[in-house]
């Protein structure tokens, strides 16, 4: 017996020490992301003010991100705004927040150069948070961005899941977040905030898994490399979800008695299909996020105009969209833009739809834009985005103003 558990320990003590080696290594070669997010009762999760870490980009990148004292990747920017300034404020997820290039590289601050460059005294300000659907983007705004004072908000929007992220069946369903605020309609087709403060949903292995994350490099590693495998097996998916998030509280299925096609009994009355922002006829949960999405678009408008600023939207392509279709066929994924643009052509409010003329460019032969396993825009994307949204902003708003 003795022996036995000499050898228990031994083999304990060789498992800590190769773990250790494993996770020095992960350190020194700065693999895996670093944690910047944190949990928040008004918001969902935030991000972790004065944090700093490495972006790998699933190996395509190695950024150093730093987090200001506020909770934005952005230099310290304080709240006064001085009377000669001018200022937009950029809400939107990670395809803002853009940790995957240099800060000066992303189109948030290379606007800000042109604008000073050309047209006076602009600060831009960079409010991305990853993973935040317009909801809590509108709360953010409510809550903490109204106060930099800005003079033009920007909604940078993502449709390859923005959407998804306003409805908190489709939120889980697609790998989101149980632990955040959302809105609802009522019968008169006005907003209701639920899951408001957030109730904590973690359990005691999430909240072993932010222990990990919040002091351990290779765990992130792990389950981010897992994450690129195109199946992942169902006995990983726990681990993947457990360290490869970092905002809230993950839930590790979705919500059954919710799903598509599915009766309250739970027996599905109709052949079940994944619900997809891209088809022309989609179900009605689908409907029911455009729905969701389109109120808060224009409440947000509402509080912006209400504090004398004004409102629009940056619609940002997915990769997948922009990849040229073979011959014969049509270029992939065109319904959400133009849902989009309709509704904000009907509402009256500006907005710059890229998808257009980021096909333009690729047909030309330019690019890549994207990265080629994360998702994210690399530098010639944000080059291309820079140039497109300065000389909306010129045209729409500084040369308006004169």
């Amino acid at each position: 017996m003795r022996k036995l558990l000499q050898n228990l320990a031994m083999a304990f003590i060789s498992l800590l020490f190769t773990l250790a080696l494993f996770e020095g290594a992960a350190r020194i070669f700065k693999l895996g992301t670093g944690l910047f997010w944190q949990p928040d009762s008004q918001l969902g999760w935030v991000n972790i003010p004065d944090a700093s870490g490495w972006e790998s980009c699933y190996g395509e990148c190695q950024i150093r991100v730093t987090i200001n004292s506020q909770g934005l990747r952005e230099r310290e920017i304080s709240y006064e705004k001085e009377p000669v300034i001018r200022r937009i404020l950029m809400l939107g997820d990670s395809t803002t927040a853009a940790m995957q290039v240099e800060l000066e590289d992303t189109f948030v601050k290379q606007l800000e150069d042109g604008l000073n460059d050309d047209a006076g005294d602009w600060e831009v300000i960079n409010a991305g948070v990853n993973a935040y659907g317009t909801d809590n983007e509108l709360l953010f705004y409510r809550l903490e961005g109204q106060k930099y004072d800005p003079d033009i908000v920007f909604l940078n929007m993502y449709l390859a899941n923005d959407i998804y992220n306003n409805h908190p069946t489709l939120e889980l369903r697609y790998g989101g977040q149980s632990a955040k605020p959302y809105f609802t309609l009522n019968d008169d087709g006005e907003l209701e905030l639920q899951n408001f403060p957030v109730e904590d949903t973690a359990t005691f292995w999430t909240k072993v898994g932010t222990f990990l994350k919040k002091n351990f490099q290779l765990p992130r590693f792990v389950a981010q490399t897992l994450a690129l495998r195109s199946e992942i097996p169902s006995w990983l998916t726990p681990i993947v979800r457990l360290f490869g998030g970092g905002r809230g509280a993950n839930s590790a299925e979705g919500d059954a008695s919710q799903a598509v096609g599915d009766s309250g009994d739970g027996e599905a009355t109709t052949p079940p299909r994944r619900p997809d922002i891209c088809d022309p006829d989609p179900p009605p949960i689908i409907e029911n996020a455009w729905n969701v999405t389109e109120a808060i678009i224009l409440e947000l408008e509402k509080e912006v105009e209400a504090n004398g600023a004004q409102l629009a939207v940056l619609i940002i392509p997915a990769a997948p969209q922009i990849v040229p279709p073979e011959e014969g066929n049509e270029w992939y994924c065109d319904v959400p833009n133009n849902q989009l643009t309709a509704f904000l052509d009907e509402a009256g409010i500006p907005y710059l739809d890229m998808l257009p003329a980021f096909r333009e460019e690729v047909l030309a032969g330019n690019g890549p834009y994207y990265f080629e396993k994360d998702f994210h825009m690399n530098t010639l994307g944000h080059d291309l985005t820079s140039d497109l949204l300065y000389q909306f902003v010129d045209e729409t708003f500084v040369t308006a103003d004169n």
